[in-house]
Protein backbone atom coordinates (compact mmCIF):
# COMPACT_ATOMS: atom_id res chain seq x y z
CA UNK A 1 0.00 0.00 0.00
CA UNK A 2 1.61 3.63 -0.92
CA UNK A 3 0.69 7.02 1.12
CA UNK A 4 -1.85 9.13 -0.20
CA UNK A 5 -0.41 12.74 0.14
CA UNK A 6 -3.37 14.93 0.62
CA UNK A 7 -2.09 17.89 -2.11
CA UNK A 8 -3.75 19.73 -4.35
CA UNK A 9 -3.61 18.58 -8.14
CA UNK A 10 -1.67 21.23 -10.38
CA UNK A 11 -2.42 21.09 -13.74
CA UNK A 12 -0.08 19.28 -16.18
CA UNK A 13 2.45 21.17 -18.32
CA UNK A 14 4.89 20.86 -20.86
CA UNK A 15 8.45 19.94 -19.71
CA UNK A 16 11.06 21.98 -18.44
CA UNK A 17 13.24 22.00 -21.78
CA UNK A 18 16.75 21.54 -20.09
CA UNK A 19 18.37 18.81 -18.03
CA UNK A 20 21.79 20.03 -17.58
CA UNK A 21 23.97 19.61 -13.97
CA UNK A 22 25.02 23.14 -12.75
CA UNK A 23 26.38 24.61 -9.94
CA UNK A 24 24.89 26.43 -7.48
CA UNK A 25 21.35 26.38 -5.67
CA UNK A 26 18.81 26.94 -3.59
CA UNK A 27 18.58 25.78 -0.09
CA UNK A 28 15.21 25.12 1.45
CA UNK A 29 14.08 25.84 5.08
CA UNK A 30 12.39 23.12 5.72
CA UNK A 31 9.82 23.04 8.83
CA UNK A 32 12.12 21.31 11.53
CA UNK A 33 11.99 17.71 10.97
CA UNK A 34 12.88 15.63 14.55
CA UNK A 35 15.63 13.33 14.19
CA UNK A 36 15.19 9.47 13.49
CA UNK A 37 16.56 6.50 15.15
CA UNK A 38 18.44 5.68 12.63
CA UNK A 39 22.16 6.75 13.65
CA UNK A 40 25.69 7.52 12.25
CA UNK A 41 28.39 8.58 13.94
CA UNK A 42 30.83 10.66 11.47
CA UNK A 43 33.19 10.95 14.93
CA UNK A 44 34.21 7.49 14.66
CA UNK A 45 36.92 8.82 12.71
CA UNK A 46 38.66 9.30 16.15
CA UNK A 47 39.06 5.75 16.36
CA UNK A 48 40.58 5.66 12.84
CA UNK A 49 37.26 4.31 11.39
CA UNK A 50 37.13 6.32 8.00
CA UNK A 51 34.80 3.29 6.22
CA UNK A 52 31.02 2.59 7.74
CA UNK A 53 30.53 -0.56 6.36
CA UNK A 54 32.25 -2.37 8.87
CA UNK A 55 29.89 -1.45 11.27
CA UNK A 56 26.94 -1.20 9.46
CA UNK A 57 24.48 -2.82 7.25
CA UNK A 58 24.71 0.32 5.34
CA UNK A 59 27.58 0.72 3.60
CA UNK A 60 27.45 4.86 3.76
CA UNK A 61 26.64 3.92 7.31
CA UNK A 62 23.11 4.76 9.76
CA UNK A 63 20.53 2.24 10.10
CA UNK A 64 21.29 -1.50 11.40
CA UNK A 65 24.83 -2.26 13.04
CA UNK A 66 26.62 -5.42 12.47
CA UNK A 67 27.47 -8.11 14.95
CA UNK A 68 30.81 -6.10 14.92
CA UNK A 69 29.61 -3.05 15.14
CA UNK A 70 27.26 -3.85 18.58
CA UNK A 71 31.33 -5.16 19.60
CA UNK A 72 32.61 -1.86 18.92
CA UNK A 73 29.28 -0.02 20.52
CA UNK A 74 30.39 -1.51 23.65
CA UNK A 75 34.27 -0.96 23.46
CA UNK A 76 34.49 2.66 21.82
CA UNK A 77 31.33 4.02 22.51
CA UNK A 78 29.65 3.55 25.57
CA UNK A 79 31.04 4.48 29.12
CA UNK A 80 32.97 2.11 30.43
CA UNK A 81 33.79 0.42 27.80
CA UNK A 82 37.74 0.02 28.94
CA UNK A 83 36.59 -2.33 31.85
CA UNK A 84 35.66 -4.63 28.48
CA UNK A 85 38.73 -3.73 26.43
CA UNK A 86 40.88 -4.73 29.06
CA UNK A 87 39.12 -8.00 29.50
CA UNK A 88 39.89 -8.44 25.64
CA UNK A 89 36.11 -9.93 25.37
CA UNK A 90 32.68 -8.23 25.03
CA UNK A 91 29.73 -9.18 27.21
CA UNK A 92 26.72 -11.19 25.46
CA UNK A 93 24.65 -8.44 26.55
CA UNK A 94 25.16 -6.11 23.60
CA UNK A 95 23.58 -9.05 21.71
CA UNK A 96 19.47 -8.72 20.51
CA UNK A 97 17.07 -7.58 23.17
CA UNK A 98 20.08 -7.63 25.57
CA UNK A 99 21.58 -11.38 24.44
CA UNK A 100 18.16 -12.22 25.52
CA UNK A 101 17.44 -14.00 21.97
CA UNK A 102 19.95 -14.96 19.59
CA UNK A 103 18.65 -15.17 16.62
CA UNK A 104 20.36 -17.67 13.98
CA UNK A 105 23.91 -16.80 12.53
CA UNK A 106 22.11 -15.36 9.31
CA UNK A 107 19.78 -13.10 10.93
CA UNK A 108 20.54 -9.82 12.09
CA UNK A 109 18.07 -7.78 14.36
CA UNK A 110 17.27 -4.66 15.93
CA UNK A 111 15.09 -2.44 17.85
CA UNK A 112 15.13 0.83 17.73
CA UNK A 113 13.08 3.46 19.44
CA UNK A 114 13.57 7.19 20.20
CA UNK A 115 11.27 9.71 22.11
CA UNK A 116 11.42 12.63 24.14
CA UNK A 117 10.43 16.36 24.26
CA UNK A 118 10.79 19.40 22.39
CA UNK A 119 10.43 22.86 23.74
CA UNK A 120 10.46 25.84 21.07
CA UNK A 121 9.98 29.48 21.59
CA UNK A 122 10.03 31.78 18.74
CA UNK A 123 8.69 35.74 19.25
CA UNK A 124 6.29 35.37 22.02
CA UNK A 125 5.41 32.09 21.48
CA UNK A 126 6.46 29.06 23.31
CA UNK A 127 5.50 25.50 23.00
CA UNK A 128 6.16 22.33 24.21
CA UNK A 129 5.32 18.79 23.31
CA UNK A 130 6.25 15.30 24.04
CA UNK A 131 7.31 13.51 20.63
CA UNK A 132 7.72 9.22 19.86
CA UNK A 133 10.90 10.01 16.42
CA UNK A 134 11.10 6.28 15.97
CA UNK A 135 9.77 2.58 16.83
CA UNK A 136 11.15 0.74 14.55
CA UNK A 137 12.60 -2.66 13.94
CA UNK A 138 15.36 -3.99 11.89
CA UNK A 139 16.52 -6.96 9.92
CA UNK A 140 19.05 -8.43 7.64
CA UNK A 141 19.13 -11.71 6.47
CA UNK A 142 22.30 -12.73 4.54
CA UNK A 143 22.72 -15.51 2.85
CA UNK A 144 26.13 -15.55 1.12
CA UNK A 145 26.84 -12.66 -0.75
CA UNK A 146 22.88 -11.90 -1.12
CA UNK A 147 21.65 -9.34 1.88
CA UNK A 148 17.62 -8.74 2.27
CA UNK A 149 17.09 -5.89 4.57
CA UNK A 150 14.26 -4.04 5.58
CA UNK A 151 12.57 -1.97 8.28
CA UNK A 152 8.82 -1.96 9.90
CA UNK A 153 8.07 0.70 12.32
CA UNK A 154 5.25 3.00 14.09
CA UNK A 155 4.79 6.51 13.54
CA UNK A 156 2.53 8.93 15.17
CA UNK A 157 3.26 11.74 13.36
CA UNK A 158 5.56 12.79 10.59
CA UNK A 159 7.37 10.31 8.59
CA UNK A 160 4.71 10.62 5.77
CA UNK A 161 6.87 9.50 2.81
CA UNK A 162 8.17 6.40 4.09
CA UNK A 163 4.43 5.27 5.65
CA UNK A 164 2.80 2.45 4.35
CA UNK A 165 -0.71 3.33 5.44
CA UNK A 166 -2.63 6.37 4.41
CA UNK A 167 -3.72 7.71 7.77
CA UNK A 168 -3.21 11.12 9.03
CA UNK A 169 -1.60 10.05 11.94
CA UNK A 170 -0.25 6.73 13.44
CA UNK A 171 0.76 5.32 10.38
CA UNK A 172 2.80 1.83 9.92
CA UNK A 173 6.30 3.39 8.53
CA UNK A 174 9.24 1.43 6.19
CA UNK A 175 12.15 3.78 6.32
CA UNK A 176 14.26 1.36 4.09
CA UNK A 177 13.86 -1.85 2.41
CA UNK A 178 16.74 -3.37 -0.27
CA UNK A 179 18.11 -6.44 -1.72
CA UNK A 180 21.91 -6.64 -2.13
CA UNK A 181 24.52 -8.51 -3.87
CA UNK A 182 28.21 -8.20 -2.81
CA UNK A 183 30.83 -8.44 -4.98
CA UNK A 184 34.55 -8.64 -5.56
CA UNK A 185 35.42 -10.10 -2.03
CA UNK A 186 33.07 -7.78 -0.80
CA UNK A 187 34.45 -4.10 -2.07
CA UNK A 188 30.71 -4.06 -4.14
CA UNK A 189 27.73 -4.03 -2.68
CA UNK A 190 25.01 -3.95 -5.18
CA UNK A 191 21.49 -2.84 -4.06
CA UNK A 192 18.03 -2.38 -5.35
CA UNK A 193 15.01 -0.99 -3.13
CA UNK A 194 14.24 2.25 -0.82
CA UNK A 195 17.57 3.30 0.17
CA UNK A 196 19.11 6.29 1.90
CA UNK A 197 20.32 8.80 -0.87
CA UNK A 198 24.45 8.61 -0.53
CA UNK A 199 25.37 12.82 -0.30
CA UNK A 200 27.50 14.26 2.29
CA UNK A 201 27.95 13.63 6.14
CA UNK A 202 25.06 10.78 7.65
CA UNK A 203 25.40 13.23 10.65
CA UNK A 204 22.28 12.38 13.22
CA UNK A 205 21.59 15.95 13.51
CA UNK A 206 19.02 15.51 10.38
CA UNK A 207 17.08 18.91 10.76
CA UNK A 208 20.28 20.36 9.88
CA UNK A 209 19.87 22.78 7.17
CA UNK A 210 22.67 20.59 5.44
CA UNK A 211 20.19 17.43 5.62
CA UNK A 212 17.18 19.10 5.15
CA UNK A 213 18.24 21.82 2.62
CA UNK A 214 19.25 18.59 -0.01
CA UNK A 215 16.46 16.64 1.46
CA UNK A 216 19.36 13.55 2.25
CA UNK A 217 18.08 12.85 6.08
CA UNK A 218 17.40 9.25 7.27
CA UNK A 219 14.20 10.20 8.60
CA UNK A 220 12.30 10.02 5.35
CA UNK A 221 14.85 10.81 2.77
CA UNK A 222 14.94 7.63 1.18
CA UNK A 223 14.45 6.93 -2.63
CA UNK A 224 13.13 3.48 -4.43
CA UNK A 225 16.43 2.56 -7.02
CA UNK A 226 19.54 1.21 -7.75
CA UNK A 227 22.69 1.82 -5.71
CA UNK A 228 26.30 0.59 -6.28
CA UNK A 229 28.84 1.24 -3.51
CA UNK A 230 32.94 0.46 -3.28
CA UNK A 231 34.40 0.27 -0.47
CA UNK A 232 38.74 -0.49 0.06
CA UNK A 233 41.08 1.16 2.45
CA UNK A 234 41.34 4.64 2.10
CA UNK A 235 38.42 5.20 -0.37
CA UNK A 236 34.89 4.92 -0.23
CA UNK A 237 32.14 6.04 -2.73
CA UNK A 238 28.06 5.28 -3.78
CA UNK A 239 26.55 6.03 -6.43
CA UNK A 240 23.02 6.09 -6.48
CA UNK A 241 19.96 6.19 -9.85
CA UNK A 242 16.79 6.25 -8.51
CA UNK A 243 13.03 6.79 -9.86
CA UNK A 244 11.13 8.34 -6.99
CA UNK A 245 9.81 7.19 -3.50
CA UNK A 246 7.18 4.57 -4.87
CA UNK A 247 5.82 5.80 -1.19
CA UNK A 248 4.37 8.97 -2.03
CA UNK A 249 1.67 9.28 -4.35
CA UNK A 250 0.15 10.65 -6.58
CA UNK A 251 2.75 9.85 -8.71
CA UNK A 252 3.68 12.99 -10.30
CA UNK A 253 5.51 13.96 -6.96
CA UNK A 254 7.56 11.20 -7.35
CA UNK A 255 11.41 12.67 -8.29
CA UNK A 256 13.90 10.72 -10.54
CA UNK A 257 17.48 11.62 -10.96
CA UNK A 258 21.10 10.36 -9.23
CA UNK A 259 22.82 10.84 -5.81
CA UNK A 260 26.38 10.01 -5.09
CA UNK A 261 30.22 10.55 -3.14
CA UNK A 262 33.25 10.28 -2.80
CA UNK A 263 35.40 10.11 -0.16
CA UNK A 264 39.04 9.80 0.08
CA UNK A 265 41.24 9.10 3.29
CA UNK A 266 44.05 11.69 3.56
CA UNK A 267 45.46 9.69 6.38
CA UNK A 268 44.28 7.58 8.97
CA UNK A 269 42.33 10.55 11.06
CA UNK A 270 41.55 12.86 7.83
CA UNK A 271 38.99 12.24 5.22
CA UNK A 272 37.81 14.44 2.41
CA UNK A 273 35.29 13.85 -0.04
CA UNK A 274 32.47 15.32 -2.70
CA UNK A 275 28.96 14.55 -3.79
CA UNK A 276 26.50 15.07 -6.41
CA UNK A 277 22.61 15.29 -6.33
CA UNK A 278 20.31 15.82 -8.95
CA UNK A 279 16.58 15.23 -8.95
CA UNK A 280 13.89 15.76 -11.38
CA UNK A 281 10.05 15.72 -10.33
CA UNK A 282 6.56 16.30 -12.63
CA UNK A 283 5.87 18.83 -9.72
CA UNK A 284 7.89 19.62 -6.59
CA UNK A 285 6.34 17.95 -3.55
CA UNK A 286 7.18 20.95 -1.38
CA UNK A 287 6.78 23.73 -3.69
CA UNK A 288 4.01 22.16 -6.12
CA UNK A 289 6.17 23.86 -9.10
CA UNK A 290 5.72 21.72 -12.34
CA UNK A 291 8.97 21.07 -13.80
CA UNK A 292 11.17 21.39 -10.36
CA UNK A 293 14.83 20.53 -11.22
CA UNK A 294 17.01 20.36 -7.80
CA UNK A 295 20.76 20.01 -7.57
CA UNK A 296 23.06 19.64 -4.83
CA UNK A 297 27.09 19.66 -4.64
CA UNK A 298 29.11 20.16 -2.13
CA UNK A 299 32.53 18.97 -0.41
CA UNK A 300 32.92 17.45 3.32
CA UNK A 301 35.02 16.16 5.59
CA UNK A 302 36.44 14.88 8.84
CA UNK A 303 39.14 15.07 11.06
CA UNK A 304 40.24 14.00 14.20
CA UNK A 305 43.34 16.18 15.34
CA UNK A 306 44.45 14.35 18.49
CA UNK A 307 43.20 13.74 21.99
CA UNK A 308 39.50 14.30 22.23
CA UNK A 309 38.36 16.18 19.58
CA UNK A 310 36.59 15.61 16.34
CA UNK A 311 35.76 18.76 13.60
CA UNK A 312 33.63 17.46 11.12
CA UNK A 313 32.21 19.97 8.02
CA UNK A 314 29.88 20.22 4.94
CA UNK A 315 29.54 23.00 2.36
CA UNK A 316 26.65 22.59 -0.45
CA UNK A 317 26.06 24.91 -3.21
CA UNK A 318 22.56 24.19 -4.55
CA UNK A 319 20.19 25.04 -7.40
CA UNK A 320 16.83 24.81 -8.30
CA UNK A 321 14.93 25.58 -11.08
CA UNK A 322 11.23 25.08 -12.60
CA UNK A 323 9.44 25.77 -15.25
CA UNK A 324 8.31 29.40 -16.23
CA UNK A 325 10.94 30.50 -13.40
CA UNK A 326 14.17 31.86 -13.04
CA UNK A 327 17.66 29.71 -11.67
CA UNK A 328 18.21 30.21 -8.03
CA UNK A 329 20.87 29.46 -6.19
CA UNK A 330 21.83 29.28 -2.62
CA UNK A 331 24.76 27.69 -0.16
CA UNK A 332 24.18 25.68 2.99
CA UNK A 333 26.78 24.60 5.45
CA UNK A 334 27.72 23.11 8.81
CA UNK A 335 30.48 23.06 10.81
CA UNK A 336 30.99 20.61 14.42
CA UNK A 337 33.24 20.15 17.28
CA UNK A 338 32.87 17.05 18.80
CA UNK A 339 34.80 16.65 22.32
CA UNK A 340 34.81 13.58 24.08
CA UNK A 341 36.54 14.19 27.47
CA UNK A 342 35.58 10.52 28.88
CA UNK A 343 34.41 7.52 27.06
CA UNK A 344 30.62 7.99 26.15
CA UNK A 345 30.18 11.87 27.12
CA UNK A 346 30.14 14.09 24.28
CA UNK A 347 29.92 17.83 24.26
CA UNK A 348 29.14 18.95 20.72
CA UNK A 349 28.91 22.30 19.20
CA UNK A 350 27.87 23.20 15.83
CA UNK A 351 27.74 26.01 13.59
CA UNK A 352 25.35 26.07 10.29
CA UNK A 353 24.25 28.57 7.82
CA UNK A 354 21.47 29.06 5.13
CA UNK A 355 21.47 31.17 1.60
CA UNK A 356 19.22 31.45 -0.96
CA UNK A 357 17.85 33.79 -3.60
CA UNK A 358 14.63 35.00 -3.94
CA UNK A 359 13.07 33.26 -7.33
CA UNK A 360 9.46 34.71 -8.84
CA UNK A 361 6.90 35.94 -6.12
CA UNK A 362 8.93 33.11 -3.48
CA UNK A 363 10.99 35.77 -0.51
CA UNK A 364 14.83 34.88 -0.63
CA UNK A 365 16.69 33.56 2.73
CA UNK A 366 19.00 33.92 5.10
CA UNK A 367 20.41 32.12 8.61
CA UNK A 368 22.18 31.67 11.18
CA UNK A 369 22.45 28.61 13.30
CA UNK A 370 24.34 27.41 16.48
CA UNK A 371 23.58 23.92 18.46
CA UNK A 372 25.18 23.29 22.01
CA UNK A 373 24.66 19.66 22.55
CA UNK A 374 25.58 16.75 25.26
CA UNK A 375 25.25 13.19 24.40
CA UNK A 376 25.82 10.87 26.81
CA UNK A 377 26.24 6.70 25.88
CA UNK A 378 25.64 5.37 29.20
CA UNK A 379 24.83 1.73 28.05
CA UNK A 380 25.63 0.17 24.13
CA UNK A 381 22.24 0.31 23.93
CA UNK A 382 20.97 3.92 25.56
CA UNK A 383 22.03 7.12 24.83
CA UNK A 384 20.77 10.60 26.50
CA UNK A 385 20.74 13.69 24.27
CA UNK A 386 19.73 17.12 25.09
CA UNK A 387 20.25 20.06 22.52
CA UNK A 388 19.76 23.76 22.49
CA UNK A 389 19.56 24.81 19.01
CA UNK A 390 19.50 29.11 18.08
CA UNK A 391 18.65 29.79 14.74
CA UNK A 392 18.28 33.68 13.31
CA UNK A 393 16.67 33.92 9.72
CA UNK A 394 15.62 36.85 8.10
CA UNK A 395 13.17 36.51 4.50
CA UNK A 396 12.10 40.46 3.19
CA UNK A 397 10.97 41.41 6.67
CA UNK A 398 13.05 41.66 9.80
CA UNK A 399 15.30 38.83 11.24
CA UNK A 400 13.56 36.76 13.56
CA UNK A 401 14.79 34.05 16.28
CA UNK A 402 13.59 30.63 17.54
CA UNK A 403 15.62 29.16 20.42
CA UNK A 404 14.27 24.85 20.30
CA UNK A 405 15.44 22.65 22.86
CA UNK A 406 14.99 18.80 22.44
CA UNK A 407 15.25 15.93 25.27
CA UNK A 408 15.66 12.69 23.88
CA UNK A 409 16.38 8.79 24.50
CA UNK A 410 17.87 6.33 22.05
CA UNK A 411 17.55 2.98 22.90
CA UNK A 412 18.59 0.13 20.53
CA UNK A 413 17.82 -3.17 21.88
Amino acid sequence: MHLLVSLPRAPLRARARSWLPTLGGLALLLTLVLPTGAQAYPWMIRHHYAACGSCHVDPSGGGLVTEYGRAQSELLVAAGGQAAAEKGEVSKSTGFLFGAVTPPEWLNMAFSFRGGAIATRTGESTSVFPVQMASDLRAAATFGPVKAVGTLGFAMRRALPASLTAGEANNVVSREHWLGVDAADQTLLFRVGRIALPFGLRNPEHNSWVRSSTRTDLNDGQQHGLAVAYSVEGLRAEVMGFVGNLQLNPAYYREQGYAGYLEVALAQNATLGVSSLMAQSHHDVSTREPFKLRQAHGLFGRWAPGGPLVLMGELDVLREKALGGQGRFGLTGLLQADVEPVQGLHLIATGELLAQEQLSQRPGMRGAGGWLSVAWFFNPHAELRVDGMLRRTATDGPAQSSLTLLGQLHLTL
